[in-house]
């Protein structure tokens, strides 16, 4: 057989099992009698509690086997086979069982037949031992006695802690660092296992020059929030924020490699082993899981995703610039992805990634040449279908096609650029109403403009964006909306407030897009001066899945949208029977290509001149009809001709 392999994260595993500081400690009765307990609820002959290191299985209890027991090679432990999978390990028979048929534990003079084995886990998330149980016979267990088990494990591990903090009580200093092993000393080192790029560089270049044919990997991490989070709360808590990212990758990672920190966003890792695809690809997997959850600061959970490029070094590159080129493309293609995802590269990859570079230069030259266009979508009311504004979307027009954002926005949202083109769009629409309101005089109509997340934390686009809205003053009855993604209000500060309030200052609604779909605080909507939400048209089409669980959250969505008094418009509708669903349930007014698909401009004003649109009858005031009766009566209703006693001729 086998033995186990070492996890990824045994360093730190190790330096919080050291912690303890109970491995060399002598057997308490606290262990035996719930050990005993164990034997009781399983109804084997033996019970166990141990820990595992790096080479061996300590028996911290072990009740049922021959005295004077306390450890075995970890090699042919069950126990390491249980932190491995941090699950409950049970074998029912383990001869017939291919990991542990030849173990020496069951071909041995032991002879054990039954195994199960509950990992005891820290606070950290660590494994470090197990709560086991065993038999010479097979035998199972039910789901009571395993609920029951794993519920002792737990306070087997609360047991662990309070010795813990006895021993941290009798000996002030802790453990002393000399007493671990390397890996242990290594796990606990952290940040200092960090290097800098140009010892990075340096290691590079030393593995292309002493070694003919050596084969590694290059693992390049960038942090897609570090900017945001720099630009939102400032470079401390932005540095915090890359030393704790730094952290969970050293912790996913090997002993064997070696990390540096690259440049303010991006960590670099070394695996100098020859590792196939399959390896390097569990490892970065490992590292998106470990950055999975959300780095908190105060009250606030910042998401901490990550884009992993990789590249395998073999004989085809010739330097550590073009190993770091192919990684920075693969980076760039795994940042296209809107969550946390890794790419290698290959020949595909490197035709994507130059075809990547040659559309972002145009795009780039496009937007200085404002050559983007806003496409308007009407937005109707559901009774009647008719147009009662428009949401302006951005269209680039790139040869004989028109590329929509979904072509072309990745590649901004990387250049940094979202937010010139979101002024760009709202220059050009807001330039455009008056040509707008010109088949409709007086007729009440909204424009609704998108604004990205990079222009709302940038205090030079917001101040532009003022600009422009003071600058273009809306024609008669036009009225201004910006729609914003609910994520924004999750970081929002003073300035951003303020901002919001300017904009209702100068009559700008604000509008929440994709309700219901982001992870705002309600609390913080309903202190915002919003005024209405977009229903996301992933809820409306469920309106065409069937089933009551799907409609259920939809009409909830929609409770709590009328509950923060918010204007409902629903979007993506394309099917009579979501508009007839909507209506019956107070939704009036949405959009979707059942009733138009966006459009230019010359055509968007071609649609209303079609309506034929005209404005009101102009109200007379009541005292005015009045005194015209009364001039009738009088018969001042003649022609002035008869009235003066003229002849016409």
């Amino acid at each position: 057989m086998q033995p186990p392999a070492l996890p990824a994260d045994e360093p730190a595993r190790l330096a919080e099992l050291y912690g303890f500081n109970i491995l060399d400690s002598p057997s308490e009765p606290g262990f035996d009698e719930i050990s005993e307990l164990a034997r009781a609820l399983a109804g084997t002959e033996i019970a166990i509690i141990t820990l595992v290191d790096a080479d061996r299985q300590w028996f911290k209890s072990c009740v049922g086997l021959a005295p004077g027991v306390q450890e075995t090679p970890r090699q042919i432990s069950f126990c390491g086979h249980t932190i491995l999978q941090r699950d409950p390990l049970i074998v029912a028979d383990t001869l017939e069982d291919p990991r542990f048929a030849d173990n020496p534990l069951v071909c041995g003079d032991l002879r054990l037949r039954f195994y199960a084995g509950f990992p005891l886990i820290t606070a950290k998330g660590y494994a470090l031992g197990s709560l086991c149980v065993c038999s010479r016979e097979p035998r199972q267990l039910s789901p009571q006695q395993i609920g029951c088990l794993q519920r002792l494990a737990s306070l087997t591990m609360q047991h662990l802690q309070i010795l813990r903090q006895r021993t941290a009580q009798h000996q002030p200093g802790g453990w002393a660092s000399e007493r671990l092993p390397p890996a242990a000393r290594d796990g606990l080192a952290s940040l200092e296992q960090l290097i800098g790029r140009d010892q990075m560089m340096q290691t590079l270049a030393l593995l292309f020059a002493i070694e003919v044919g050596c084969r590694f990997s290059l693992l390049r991490c960038c942090f897609r929030d570090y900017e945001r989070v720099n630009a939102t709360l400032g470079g401390l808590v932005a540095e915090e924020y890359i030393n704790e990212g730094a952290r969970r990758l050293l912790a996913a990672s090997p002993r064997s490699s070696t990390a540096a920190r690259f440049g303010d966003a991006e960590l670099v890792l070394l695996l100098p082993h020859d590792a196939e695809a399959e390896q390097v690809a569990q490892l970065a997997e490992r590292i998106l899981g470990f950055c999975n959850q959300p780095f908190r600061h105060g009250s606030q959970a910042l998401p901490m995703a990550l884009a992993i490029g990789i590249a395998i070094c073999d004989q085809s590159y010739a330097n550590p610039e073009a190993l770091l080129a192919d990684t920075s493309m693969a980076v760039r293609l795994a940042r296209r992805s809107s969550s946390s995802r890794y790419r290698f590269i290959d020949v595909e990859s490197r035709v994507m990634a130059r075809e990547s570079y040659r559309l972002e230069s145009e795009l780039r030259e496009a937007l200085v040449g404002k050559q983007l266009e806003p496409y308007l979508q009407p937005i109707v009311d559901l009774n009647t279908g008719e147009p009662i504004g428009f949401e302006s979307l951005a269209r680039w027009p790139r040869g004989e096609e028109v590329l929509e954002p979904s072509q072309f926005l990745s590649l901004l949202s990387e250049a940094g650029l979202t937010g010139e083109l979101d002024l760009l769009i709202i220059e050009k629409s807001l330039a455009a109403l008056p040509l707008l309101a010109r088949p409709i005089p007086q007729r009440s109509m909204t424009l609704s403009l998108n604004l990205s997340g990079l222009l709302l934390e940038d205090n030079d686009l917001r101040r532009r964006l003022l600009t422009l809205l003071d600058d273009n003053p809306r024609p008669p009855g036009w009225s201004v909306q910006v729609e914003l993604v609910e994520d924004v209000f999750r970081d929002c500060g003073h300035d951003f407030e303020h901002f919001l309030h300017a904009l209702v200052e100068r009559g700008i609604a604000i509008t929440i897009d994709d309700f219901g779909t982001g992870y705002s605080s309600l609390a913080r909507l309903v202190s915002m001066p919003i005024q209405g939400a977009k229903l996301d048209r992933s809820f409306v089409h469920a309106i065409d899945a069937g089933g009551d669980s799907h409609r259920t959250l939809l009409l909830t969505v929609m409770t709590m949208m009328r509950d923060l008094r918010l204007d409902v418009t629903a979007e993506g509708v394309e099917s009579v029977d979501q508009r007839n669903w909507l209506l019956a349930r107070g939704v009036q007014r949405a959009q979707g290509y059942l009733f138009h698909r966006p459009m230019p401009i010359s055509e968007a004003i071609a649609l209303l001149q079609q309506l034929d649109y005209r404005p009101g009858a102009i109200p007379v005031d009541p005292r005015r009809l009045q005194a015209l009766r009364q001039r009738r009566r009088r018969g001042w209703f003649l022609p002035l001709w008869q009235r003066r006693g003229g002849d016409r001729r």
